[in-house]
């Protein structure tokens, strides 16, 4: 983002004051903390509107402002682990087990009835038109509206607008971050994977591997009230990838556990197929542009048009001559495992084809060219 640099550098400053409280006693700096988390839900509050409110502002559309509102929260959830540091009551101590125990539930819950819908699919006949499947699903919290968090007893020494602040910071993981699920379960399919709904969980990759018994306690979550609980995943990503503290994850009410199928027929305007070029052959690959290049924009040739088309059909392009040596590193060692030098070797191509741009002869070798540059890419 734009200004990342300057907020950073921000942050620094605020973080060296906010630890230099550590010298206080106790309570002193409990007052500290807190007045300095109400003032900066003050400011988050300024630049977001109500979220309780229609009239609330679409902050999250501004790029700037969605970076403040991120950075603000960012010191918000420093405080507020300061302060559970601190605090960590026998009251919060029963209810993290109680909610650690409700998301490994609705984690396996998720994973269960992905693998059931799964399962599910792969039983009813699939139409020779299916190019795609998708079944996913995904834990996510639901934060839609006041009812979705909580009230507890010592919602007083926080001192935090708990409603609002949470309501706030699902807007940015959704609309800002990319709504990305809490934990998801996602088995790849492809028309040739072979799966079967006889075989195991892990054989379709729809297990979960990352619930293994071993405590998901890291960051925040690492306090010595709290080191009996094995924590989930979903507990871990909540507070440490989604950046919701503690007290926040013990206030969160509402949680989704959906399963989403998606079958695509993708087809072209001549009928060819998703990845069609996988099983054609060279001549029906050269014909294919070939038919498509007499209906040609007037005034390009047919070696002009060729070679945009291949171009931005296979989406190729130039690279910078600096990284020209990663393509002479995989021609010495073509069976490298190294996805950058394939990459590169991708995008670096168009210096290996037959430039038909000003000689209309040397269409056909340009298509045969990148026909087989393209399938060797691809592992064909």
């Amino acid at each position: 983002m734009k200004h990342y640099g300057d907020l950073y550098e921000q942050d620094m400053k605020w973080f060296e004051i906010i630890n230099d409280l550590d010298t206080l006693p106790e309570e002193e700096r409990i007052d500290r903390y807190r007045a300095e988390l109400q003032k900066v839900e003050k400011s988050i509050l300024r630049l977001t509107g109500d979220p309780l409110k229609l009239s609330s502002r679409r902050w999250e559309k501004s790029e700037r402002t969605a970076e403040k509102v991120e950075y603000l929260l960012g010191r918000r959830y420093y405080l507020l682990s300061k302060m559970f540091e601190i605090h960590c009551s026998e009251a919060e101590v029963k209810r993290m087990e109680s909610v650690n125990a409700h998301l490994y539930k609705l984690t396996c819950d998720m994973f269960s009835r992905t693998g059931r819908m799964y399962r599910n699919i792969l039983d009813l006949p699939m139409d020779p038109k299916d190019d795609d499947l998708t079944v996913e699903g995904t834990l996510k919290y639901w934060g839609d509206s006041a009812q979705d968090v909580i009230h507890l007893e010592d919602d007083g020494f926080y001192g935090s607008d708990f409603t609002r602040m949470i309501l706030i910071n699902d807007t940015l993981q959704r609309d800002v971050k990319g709504d990305l699920g809490i934990i998801s379960c996602l088995p790849f399919w492809n028309p040739g994977c072979g799966h079967k709904s006889s075989m195991s969980d892990a054989e379709l990759d729809i297990d979960n591997h990352l619930d293994d018994g071993t405590t998901w306690a890291e960051s925040w979550l690492r306090h010595p009230k709290l080191d009996h609980i094995c924590m989930c995943y979903a507990t871990h990503a909540v507070v440490t990838h989604q950046d919701y503290p503690i007290p926040d994850l013990l206030r969160m009410n509402t949680f989704e556990v959906k399963v989403d199928v998606t079958v695509q027929q993708i087809s072209e305007q001549d009928g060819t197929r998703f990845f069609w070029w996988k099983n054609c052959s060279e001549q029906e690959f050269i014909e294919k542009f070939m038919h498509e290049a007499q209906s040609r924009p007037s005034g390009e040739s047919l070696g002009e048009f060729v070679w945009r088309r291949g171009i931005e059909y296979f989406e190729l392009e130039e690279v910078e001559e600096s990284h020209r040596w990663l393509l002479k590193t995989f021609d010495k060692a073509p069976k490298m495992d190294c996805e950058e030098i394939k990459d590169r070797l991708q995008t670096d191509i168009i210096s290996r084809l037959p430039d038909c741009r000003k000689d209309d002869s040397l269409a056909e070798d340009f298509l045969k060219e990148i026909r087989k540059i393209h399938r060797k890419l691809k592992g064909l």
